[in-house]
């Protein structure tokens, strides 16, 4: 028999062309020795293979009376290609025959067998199927530290009770059987019973050979642990730091695995604290133990101390791959550590932080020991493309159609800063409270972003900006600049401060909302605060776990005078379920203090709307004028509550409950006049966050309020 077993996956092809015939007994029949089949015609050979002019048009099955003609079709579907696509020949016809065998036999037929015979241009398979074997009983003998539910896992990936309680779900497999057994032989040695020995399984067949009891006896042994550590060879470090960093490891039981992991722990301590050369030998021998307790030696030698010194840019052939970056850019982004002991980890922390610049299509940064003890990192790059144009087009029920305009160079005079002008608009017609508003918005951007501020840890964001909007009751017309310099104190906690400079002018409008609830209808405002943001979510995107809080504090002063202070505070957790279920937990506060005059109506707080308390529309929750427009107010807040779950696919459902308001006065009790929405809505989960369908019903709608509101748009909610 040729042991060659070289196939292409192209069975779909065959069958859709009719290339092969299949036949196959019904079952409990005798096979029909003379079945009447279709001829097609001969392929044409490929060139240069071994093919002979007996290629079969046909492939017979005889005696087959458990499997549908598709179902071998398929367990031989490599086979089958081959013989197509280098001709029949007595080796090949042998191995389809084999491998029809071994799939009778995974299928629960132990005694199977196949013989094939050449008949012209067909080829016959015979089938001696043999009694179906079942797994009827599973016997462990010998168990004692690993509960018999652990091991049938291990074994059969099923619970006793289901074995007993499902006879024909388990064909009795011997292949199976024996690489169950050697699951657990690892486990066993996984646990620490490194003397432990599993027998290979004993078979009884009964009497029909319709099933099949397994017994495996097992001898445990002792479990091994982890006896005293000791430490020799350096003078650096003591055994008590040495020991901080594997105790952690120390439990459960001992493996010659476990005991490698902990050698590689240490020498991983060692380079991160600059010994770069450091090595760690490891002795540990179970057959030294004492009373199952293995001693652990490690002996250290740390070597040299290796300082950061110098980065080698190695640059590609062509201009193209080589780019417009300076040749100083890299040299000034490792200059903070210069001199500084060699850590893998602050090399990862700047491949990261390059990498996420968007700058480079590939990027690798590998140090370089030197005779003189320092590490010279060698960086080679390919630039992604740097200039670009876009366009966007996007919407939701408030918005309405936005289409967007972009044009950007993420590496500007080849500093590695990012400038981009973006230029949208948007037009809606909203309907509230019975009052239908057309609004619109156009809106353009310049912004300017230095992530290495005056080449140090903090970041520059820098924006022109120019806008006209009409919202519900007024419009206005802002133009303005603003800066924010900020830090990253970790990956998690980062810190800044901003300052904004706008001048707004809101026009007169008939009708519309009128003075006094304006407020100043043309001013200059200028802005100073900090921001802060601790985000331990899993994923800003699409976070399944974790928490975010957010907050802002600033002091505005309208046509020169100091007007109002204001602070906002946001938080939002999410976890995991049972069943599949994901949990987000949010809440946010704002309050504004008036110190001089009255705050302008762009600068209140707005409540409702697909982010705030679903079961009204955007902005309508909160005070509002004679005529019942909105007004905002100087003191919100907003809680939610939702569940989502799967539906198919990417579509989600969600369950939510929403609470919040707006009053008009920043001295009124914080849980005054809360309104509440509870509603169902769908989520499409995408690379970039979800599409969001909700609708949220009002329990107590008051006169003039609608009983809901629907909300589409894009986005996490809170």
């Amino acid at each position: 028999m040729t042991l060659s077993r070289t196939q292409l996956p192209l069975l779909p092809i065959l069958a859709a062309s009719g290339l092969l015939v299949f036949s196959a007994a019904a079952p409990g029949a005798e096979p029909d020795p003379t079945p009447v089949l279709a001829q097609p015609p001969t392929p044409e050979p490929e060139e240069g293979a071994q093919t002979n002019r007996g290629a079969p048009g046909r492939v017979e099955f005889v005696g087959a009376k458990s499997f549908r003609p598709a179902e071998l079709e398929k367990a031989l579907e490599d086979s089958l290609n081959e013989l197509r696509q280098r001709g029949l020949t007595p080796p090949r016809a042998d191995d389809t025959a084999f491998y029809l065998g071994a799939f009778y036999r995974k299928q629960g037929f132990p005694d199977a067998a196949v013989d094939w015979e050449l008949r012209g241009r067909t080829l016959l398979l015979r089938i001696n199927e043999g009694p179906r074997t079942f797994l009827r009983e599973l016997r462990l003998s010998g168990q004692r530290a690993l509960s018999r539910e652990t091991l049938f896992d291990y074994l059969l990936g099923a619970s006793p009770e289901r074995l007993a309680s499902e006879p024909t779900s388990f064909p009795y497999v011997q292949a199976e059987i024996q690489a169950g057994v050697e699951r657990i032989r690892a486990l066993y040695h996984a646990e620490g019973f490194l003397d432990a020995v599993v027998e290979n399984p004993q078979v009884e067949f009964f009497p029909d050979r319709g099933g099949a009891r397994v017994s495996i006896a097992i001898t445990e042994g002792e479990r091994f642990a982890f006896g005293p550590v000791t430490f020799s060879g350096s003078s650096l470090f003591g055994g008590e730091e040495l020991n901080a960093q594997i105790e952690g490891e120390l439990a459960g039981p001992f493996t010659p695995d476990k005991a490698l992991a902990l050698q590689r722990s240490l020498q991983h301590f060692l380079r991160s604290c600059g010994y770069y050369d450091a090595q760690v030998e490891l002795a540990a021998d179970a057959k030294k133990a004492v009373q199952h307790k293995v001693p652990v030696s490690f002996i250290v030698t740390p070597g040299a101390l290796y300082r950061f010194h110098g980065v080698s840019v190695l640059q590609e052939d062509s201009p193209e791959k080589r780019g417009r970056l300076r040749a100083d850019f890299f040299p000034k982004r490792f200059a903070a550590i210069q001199g500084e002991a060699y850590s893998p980890a602050r090399i990862d922390e700047a491949y990261r932080e390059l990498l996420h610049t968007g700058l480079f299509r590939t990027l690798r940064i590998t140090p370089r020991p030197q005779p003189d003890h320092s590490i010279r990192l060698e960086v080679l790059s390919e630039e992604a493309k740097a200039r670009e144009i876009g366009f966007s087009v996007g919407g939701s029920n408030y918005e309405g159609l936005e289409l967007g305009l972009r044009l950007g160079d993420r590496n500007l005079f080849g500093t590695g800063r990012p400038l981009t002008f973006s230029l949208d608009t948007s037009r809606s017609l909203n309907s509230s409270n019975s009052r239908n508003t057309a609004r619109s918005r156009v809106r353009g951007e310049l912004l300017y972003v230095d992530p290495w501020f005056l080449e140090t840890k903090y970041n520059l964001r820098a924006r022109l900006f120019a806008q006209g909007r009409s919202e519900i009751g007024y419009s206005k017309e802002e133009q303005g600049i603003r800066a924010d310099l900020g830090r990253k104190l970790t990956d998690k906690i980062e810190l800044a401060a901003f300052l904004q400079l706008k001048n707004v002018k809101i026009p007169a409008l008939t009708p519309g909302i009128k003075p006094p609830d304006l407020g100043p209808t043309s001013y200059q405002i200028g802005s100073v605060g900090v921001t802060q943001n601790l985000d331990f979510r899993d994923n800003p995107i699409n976070p399944t776990k974790g928490w975010i809080v957010t907050g802002a504090f600033d002091l505005n002063s309208v046509n020169g005078d100091l007007s109002f202070s204001r602070g906002t505070l946001r938080g939002a957790y999410y976890a995991a379920l049972p069943l599949d279920l994901q949990l987000a937990l949010g809440a946010r506060m704002g309050v504004i203090a008036p110190l001089l005059g009255d705050v302008p109506i762009d600068e209140r707080y707005f409540n409702g709307g697909s982010t705030t308390v679903r079961s009204f529309t955007e902005r309508t929750l909160g005070p509002k004028d004679s005529k019942n427009y909105p007004v905002g107010g100087e003191l919100s807040t907003a809680f939610n509550a939702e569940v989502t779950f799967p539906l198919v696919g990417a579509l989600q459902g969600a369950a939510f409950v929403d609470a919040g308001n707006v009053l008009k006065e920043a001295s009124s009790n914080v849980v005054e006049d809360l309104r509440y929405a509870v509603g169902l809505g769908f989520r499409y989960k995408l690379p970039i966050g979800p599409l969001r369908l909700d609708y949220g019903r009002n329990p107590n709608p008051r006169d003039g309020e609608r009983n809901g509101a629907f909300h589409f748009t894009f986005g996490f909610a809170f």
